[in-house]
């Protein structure tokens, strides 16, 4: 697929090997690329056109592009953000690259130019589809062409005999501002010449044989025409299912005949039409409950069928409306209702926001289910379980870091190292598939340890959530430690991560220097912690009876205590001790908070900061940041 200028994509180029999974962070054009997919090869896609699927880029006044052309942001939130933030991301920092001053004469940052908002005078999206069925390759006789290995069909006229067959399909969308009308075509570029105005259409009923299934999560078992229940009933048996409705028509006319006749309800009736005489004034002749029938809407069965919705008897709550059952009972029904549509052989099945409203085992089920079944499935989501049903190298992760948006994917992995790496793609990367910032820590104590500080900051230090920053550890159990962080760095990268690192500050050796050399190889920036491991970060700048009183609580895991009410420094070395052999972090931490008034570690807390300040993609400062020695307070 190739997106030109269509609505926040300025140019995508996606060539997929089979199936297709499409997450990444908020606003970086998930819905974008299946939107313009669905806008080529489904025929009732192409009536939601408006006028800002036509992408817009920041152009100064003298007609220089302030930002390449590849991925602005979305364009209605996009606007705003590539006029102002962009400009400032050059400022921040005020120091360039060899530490000239960047500011102005007068000591203030410079201003940003001028810039406008300029309108692509058409978007397009083409579709090269290969792999055909006979049926469908007969169908498409006349604009088949030869495809080359890069996956885009051959150009060459000697091309080779034996080469596959692809087919391409585009969509064009431009505006007419004379007639302020939207105008889009979809068409064989093969037979076609865009420049000349020449394109030979797509004709809608070639496109809905196409094996192309959108999949819409609406309301499940609706009878009503259109619906999904509607449309299974009709695919199988039309004739019956009209039958069906036809008795049902009769036999809820003679109800409600048998209620329009109830004494209680006809009294009723004729109480209103006495008021004033009000039966003998609304028609021709005297108007009684003899003439006052009830019917829904207008009779028909359709106006019947919509009034229908689906109860369910699920447990002991007894028969109960679908919406009382809770929103992922009617998700799970919704979405097996589109999958039963979509079991077209081979067929090419799209859907947006996948998972949204189900668990996590149904999300990966499903999932599962759709990828086994379909020709080519194009999911995107927000949801990792999803993920966990494809292959990594299926993922399309997009980003965005300043406004500017991109697309990665994993390539297949043959170094046999790189495949221990490839591990962490279920255990820690997956689960910050949303996220724009990843933290590789040495292992999962230095990750519970961060979160937990984290937690427990007061409300006026966001979490590092806010910033958009993920902790992973760099392996688990014996996997992790210093030499993994660039191994797994490199796979965050791959995925489109901003990537930092927090390491120990180990005595200096070659080893620790090549060490160090490969981490910030593979990081934007590294955090390093004070001389020690993770838990003298715990311990360090807190009060020794703070520390001995924490340490004696540890005696509840079976243990002496570590400090032994000893307020000495040899006996704080001691709990580190015990505290790393036993994995004891957390328990610790908790004995700590314990006190109403209990301070936060400071070496921690300063750690947390200063990811915070690595993870804005603006950020200029050292690759290497040192968290500072803190000592105890006096008198502690």
């Amino acid at each position: 697929m190739l997106i030109e200028g269509f609505r926040g994509w300025g140019h995508l180029d996606v060539r997929p090997g089979s199936h297709v999974l499409v997450a990444g962070v908020p606003r970086a054009g998930r819905t974008d690329l299946i939107t313009a997919l669905a806008r080529v090869l489904d025929p009732d896609a192409s009536r939601g056109a408006a006028l800002s699927d036509l992408h817009q880029r920041p152009v100064l006044l003298d007609g220089a592009d302030v930002a390449p052309t590849e991925a602005v942001g979305d364009v209605a939130e996009g606007q705003a953000e590539v006029v102002v933030d962009a400009p400032a991301a050059d400022v921040a920092g005020a120091k360039g690259a060899a530490g000239e001053d960047v500011s102005g004469d007068n000591g203030a940052p410079p201003q940003a130019p001028a810039a406008v908002l300029q309108r692509v005078e058409a978007a397009q999206v083409e579709v090269t589809l290969t792999d055909f069925d006979p049926d469908v390759q007969q169908l498409l006789d006349g604009v088949l062409e030869p495809l080359e290995d890069s996956g885009c069909a051959s150009e060459d006229a000697d091309a080779s005999a034996d080469a596959p067959l692809c087919a391409r399909l585009a969509y064009r969308l431009s505006y007419d501002e004379e007639a302020e009308t939207l105008e889009s075509v979809v068409y064989f570029p093969a037979r076609s010449n865009p420049a000349l105005g020449q394109y030979s259409r797509v004709p809608a009923a070639t496109r809905r044989m196409l094996p192309v299934v959108t999949l819409d999560a609406g309301q499940p078992l609706q009878l009503r025409a259109g619906a999904g229940l509607r449309r299974i009933l009709d695919e199988r048996d039309a004739k019956a299912g009209a039958a069906a409705f036809d008795a049902l028509a009769q036999a809820v006319a003679e109800a409600v005949s048998a209620l329009s006749a109830d004494p209680a309800v006809a009294e009723a009736v004729n109480a209103v039409l006495a008021v004033g005489g009000t039966g003998e004034r609304i028609g021709d002749t005297p108007v009684t409950a003899e003439q006052v029938g009830f019917r829904a809407e207008d009779g028909s069965v359709a106006a019947l069928l919509r009034t229908l919705r689906a109860a369910l008897h699920l447990d002991a709550g007894g028969m109960l409306g679908l919406a009382q059952h809770g929103s992922t009972a009617s998700a799970v029904l919704s979405m097996a209702e589109a999958m039963l549509l979509a079991t077209v052989p081979g067929a090419v099945v799209l859907a947006d926001d996948f998972g949204d409203q189900l668990d996590a085992p149904a999300t990966e089920h499903l999932a599962a289910l759709l990828r086994a079944r379909s020709g080519q499935v194009w999911l995107s989501t927000r949801r990792p379980e999803a993920a966990r049903a494809f292959e990594p190298t299926e993922v399309i992760r997009l980003v965005r870091h300043g406004g500017v948006r991109s697309h990665h994917q994993l390539t297949k992995i043959i170094d046999r190292k790189a495949l221990v790496a490839m591990r962490q793609w279920h255990t820690q990367l997956l689960a910050a598939l949303t996220a724009p910032t990843v933290a590789i820590t040495e292992g999962p104590h230095d990750v519970a340890v961060l979160s937990m500080v984290d937690r427990r900051r007061p409300p006026s230090s966001l979490p590092l959530s806010a910033h958009g920053v993920r902790l992973v550890a760099s392996g688990t159990g014996g996997e992790g430690g210093i030499s993994q962080i660039p191994r797994v760095a490199n796979l965050a990268r791959q995925l489109g991560f901003r990537v930092l690192a927090v390491i120990d500050r180990d005595k200096e050796s070659a080893q620790t220097t090549d060490e160090l050399t490969k981490i910030q190889a593979t990081c934007d920036a590294v955090v390093r912690l004070p001389p020690g491991a993770i838990e003298q970060a715990m311990t360090a700048g807190l009060p020794l009876q703070a520390l001995a009183d924490a340490s004696a609580t540890l005696t509840e895991y079976g243990i002496p205590d570590p400090m032994g009410s000893q307020l000495t420094e040899n006996a704080v070395t001691n709990l580190c001790k015990v505290i790393h052999k036993q994995g004891l972090h957390e328990q610790f931490l908790e004995a700590l908070y314990a006190e109403p008034k209990a301070p936060h570690p400071p070496v921690v807390s300063i750690t947390l900061a200063l990811l915070e300040l690595a993870a804005d993609p603006a950020y200029s400062g050292q690759q290497l940041i040192d968290v500072p020695t803190m000592s105890r307070p006096a008198g502690a």
